[in-house]
């Protein structure tokens, strides 16, 4: 008896968009007109919305002046504060590459710099195929996704979320810094 293989299309990705070139005061969605999450900031807290859910808080990023920043998850962890140095933790990987470690509940995941405006994401159980490509662009507008996310990753898409918008803020701060040390180019 013969076999044949069947090939599958694959899934493509889904490209998640943003409206504001900011992480404050944002609308994240994948088709114009549909938002599926909302940023908002009052300057001492980022909170992230599901704009499908009437009252649902995805996320709450605490910034404090001189004590770390905390994020808290109002569906997970009764509500606890963590330091988002550890939920997003920097580290090395074995190449000698800087990565950030995200814990999930469905594992960890490693956020992989490709380039200074450009991550990619991956299950720690597979470092060769991302699940997220990311990025960090000053402006995100022109048609261009803040983020792509793969199909079979979607129950991770609040996390992969939030934690764009935490490595967003920490590469355009970064890059701030440059600004004010080393100039901008002329243009």
């Amino acid at each position: 008896m013969d076999s044949s293989a069947t090939l599958v299309n694959p899934t493509p990705p889904t490209p998640y968009y943003m409206t504001s070139n900011g992480p404050k005061n944002a609308t994240i969605y994948t088709h114009p007109g549909i938002p599926l999450y909302t940023v908002t900031n009052d300057g001492r807290q980022t909170i992230v919305n599901d704009h499908r859910t009437s009252g649902r808080i995805i996320a709450i990023f605490h910034q404090r002046g001189i004590l770390p920043n905390t994020i808290s998850f109002p569906e997970r962890n009764s509500n606890a504060p963590i330091s988002v140095q550890k939920w997003l933790r920097k580290t090395k990987l074995g190449d000698g590459t800087s990565a950030f470690v995200m814990g999930t509940d469905y594992g960890p995941c490693v956020w992989k710099m490709i380039s200074s405006h450009r991550q990619k994401v991956y299950a720690q159980c597979d470092l060769d195929r991302p699940i997220a490509s990311c990025s960090f662009q000053t402006n995100v507008s022109n048609g261009k996704p803040a983020f792509l996310l793969e199909y079979d990753a979607e129950p991770l898409r609040e996390d992969i979320l939030v934690a764009y918008l935490l490595q967003r803020q920490r590469v355009m701060s970064e890059d701030r810094l440059i600004d004010v040390f080393v100039g901008s180019p002329a243009g």
